[in-house]
């Protein structure tokens, strides 16, 4: 995979918690579940629930995914992908054969690439974050998502905008970047603080277990996106 040309060429909407209610006698946990369609190509998705460890292998079963799926995640401090791992026999490999560790924690984008020409379904399973949730979007690019699984606009997540910083999807449909949407600052008429090329005002809505590109301006420092969050 070519790094550089990925990167540049470029009311809770919680799904599938499962028994909140009955949980709720029992525990302040949200134990629930995430489906997410994988299509061919490379996909920007996120693990939206806390897992055991949240180590890909957790995460991600290798044995539900067919060969060859291979996952990317950015180091944010290097500015550059981390080595791919993929799924061999069942089970998650490096690049050196040694089974992969690698942590898909909330929060942050990851890319899963679907090697076949059909589309499958991944299922995460877990628990969903509450409390104070902390993030953190790192200088120049990084991927990351919502922390919480839910579908809402950055100012409900309570996403730390900077003036022109930028947001940008990757539509896997056509494998690349979705047009950018600036942060221009909040003033009058722009209540969310984004606007579109055209000047719109909008308030960008990543999906469930979505990821999302940031480009943070020259010299703009790493970002803490925290919020506190309750499922009840």
């Amino acid at each position: 995979m070519r790094t550089n040309s990925l990167l540049l060429t470029a009311a809770l909407g919680l799904v599938g918690v499962a028994g909140v209610s009955a949980q709720s006698v029992y525990s302040v946990n949200a134990v629930g579940y995430v489906n997410k369609s994988i299509l061919p190509g490379y996909n920007l998705i996120a693990n939206p629930l806390n897992g055991t460890n949240n180590q890909v292998s957790t995460v991600l079963p290798a044995a539900a995914l067919p060969d060859d799926t291979e996952c990317l995640t950015w180091n944010s401090v290097l500015q550059d992908f981390n080595q791919a791992i993929f799924v061999a026999g069942g089970a998650w490999f490096d690049q050196l054969g040694n089974p992969a560790v690698t942590v898909l924690a909330p929060g942050r984008g990851i890319f899963l690439r679907n090697t076949t020409p059909s589309s499958f379904v991944v299922t995460f399973v877990g628990e969903v974050p509450q409390g104070v949730v902390n993030n953190t979007v790192g200088a120049n690019y990084d991927f990351v998502s919502s922390v919480v699984p839910q579908s809402a606009g950055l100012s409900t997540l309570g996403f730390p905008g900077v003036p022109d910083m930028l947001y940008q999807t990757f539509n896997s449909s056509i494998q690349d970047y979705d047009q950018a949407i600036q942060f221009i600052g909040v003033q009058p008429g722009y209540p969310s603080g984004w606007a579109d090329s055209l000047g719109n005002p909008i308030d960008p809505t990543p999906g469930v277990a979505q990821g999302f590109l940031i480009t943070n301006p020259p010299g703009s420092p790493a970002v803490a996106w925290n919020r506190t969050f309750s499922v009840n």
